[in-house]
């Protein structure tokens, strides 16, 4: 049988996993665990020895209490879900596996002791990736099932990954913003990734942006820090895009991720539409709008009068001998006068935003 370890903390376990483990230890300052994730690789059948190090940070004594459990999936956030006893099982369980030679270890003040543990993977072990893990408790789990006691814990992750059939399916399930409008170029999207295959994966890429006037494109990186989504779950992956300068219309935003799987890496994506009216601009620029439009009806209407004046020799013509006369009427002067203004400032509006 083939196995292979790494003892590493990968960004995606990080975030993923440890993040809630390491502040817990931090703030509690009592232990220590070492490694925080054991990683391994192996075929069904495989054995193999590994070890914790426990190390009491406090000033006394301490008994410390070891259980197992299982991860059945991770929240929203990347915090892991462990699995109780009772629930039912997901096909990715490992504390089978784990044979844990001593379930209570004294470790003296700011001393240290060594957990060894045997994983037997099974015969029959379903390929893909397995997830459990190893906890350190400063009160016994019995006491924790019925909310008894005060202490704390920390917990080694472990990832055991079968060879076999390896499935590597995955899709954007839903891709949008917090929003359809927005006042600016700032703006909130969520893209949910679902696993539907059985080893964990990492899917990072970028989001290009374009607008309505084919400008040159906006990038915004995508899961930078590769957090992984667990076999059969969904994750959301929440980015922003912010950007200065005037925006306006109509936006495409195109999602491509890619993702390692069994036989290189996989490609998922999706595309989206947005809008961008910056209203304070627009309701100025209709006021502006607005004053032209009365201004020049105004200026317009003063000018047909005094024409009319002028070609009477100061008396008034009634308006039905005016259009006999001059063949067009004062209604369709102002008017014609007023979409001529109204166009100009549609073309400074549009050669401004452009």
């Amino acid at each position: 049988m083939y196995f292979s370890t790494k003892f590493f903390l990968p960004a995606f376990l990080f975030a993923v996993f440890l993040l809630p483990v390491i502040t817990l230890a931090q703030s509690n300052a009592g232990i220590t665990l070492i490694p925080a994730v054991i990683e391994e690789k192996a075929d069904p059948g495989a054995t193999f020895v590994r070890s914790l190090k426990i190390t009491n940070e406090s000033d006394v004594d301490k008994e410390f209490f070891i259980f197992k459990k299982n991860i059945k999936g991770v929240e929203a956030g990347g915090v892991p879900i462990f699995a109780e006893n009772e629930e039912e099982m997901t096909g990715y369980e490992i504390t089978e596996w784990i044979d844990i030679q001593e379930e209570v270890l004294n470790v003296p003040a700011r001393g240290s002791v060594e957990l060894p543990f045997t994983i037997n993977v099974p015969v029959t072990a379903t390929p893909g990736s397995h997830f459990g893990g190893l906890f350190v408790s400063a009160e016994p789990p019995k006491y924790r099932k019925i909310g008894a006691g005060v202490g704390y814990e920390v917990a080694s992750i472990l990832s055991i990954r079968i060879d076999g059939d390896i499935v590597d399916d995955a899709r954007v399930r839903s891709f949008s913003t917090d929003k359809l409008l927005y006042g600016e170029k700032n703006v909130h999207f969520i893209a949910e990734v679902e696993n539907q295959g059985n080893i964990m994966i990492r899917p990072h890429g970028h989001v290009t942006i374009t607008n309505m006037f084919g400008s040159e494109p906006a990038l915004v990186i995508v899961n930078e820090a590769l957090a992984g989504v667990f076999p059969g779950t969904k994750r959301n992956f929440e980015f922003d895009w912010i950007e200065d300068g005037f925006g306006f219309g109509r936006y495409e935003a195109i999602l491509g991720l890619v993702y390692d799987g069994e036989k290189g890496q996989n490609t998922i994506d999706a595309t989206l539409i947005f809008w961008v009216f910056p209203m304070k601009v627009i309701l100025t620029g209709f006021g502006i709008l607005m004053i032209i439009l009365v201004g020049g009806y105004l200026l317009t209407k003063y000018y047909v009068n005094q024409a009319i004046l002028r070609a009477a020799g100061g008396r008034r013509i009634p308006p039905q001998r005016y259009r006999k006369q001059v063949g067009v009427s004062r209604f369709t002067f102002v008017f014609v006068s007023i979409l001529v203004i109204l166009a100009l400032f549609l073309l400074v509006l549009l050669m401004f935003i452009a």
